[in-house]
């Protein structure tokens, strides 16, 4: 397994808040991830999608590759990307739900 914010995000001083994974997982990925900061509080976001080949984020190698963002940013960015991914692929909502109040109880 890759080093990665996805598959090592404490060796980024990271924990992962919570992923969505976009329509169906048949051999692919298209993947909305948040994670914070241990250390500061920091939270941070990514989308990546791809086939089975490579493994989800294993070119995001430090923080700098993901979005730093207020939870209110990342809270719309979800909201936009859900409403973008249903209109035209059926999207998880469930996931997204998911997601959306993982991040809104975070203080």
């Amino acid at each position: 397994m890759f080093d990665n914010a996805y598959s090592s995000p404490e060796k980024l001083g990271l924990e992962m808040i919570g992923e969505a994974q976009w329509g169906e997982a048949d051999y692919s990925f298209d993947l909305t991830v948040v994670w914070r900061h241990k250390e500061s509080g920091d939270l941070f976001y990514a989308d990546d999608s791809g086939c089975s080949c490579p493994s989800p984020f294993e070119d995001y190698k430090g923080i700098a590759d993901l979005t730093k963002a207020t939870r209110h940013e990342i809270l719309k960015h979800i909201a936009d990307v859900a409403a973008e991914r249903e209109t035209y692929s059926g999207g998880s909502l469930i996931d997204a739900a998911d997601l959306l109040s993982k991040v809104a109880s975070l203080r």
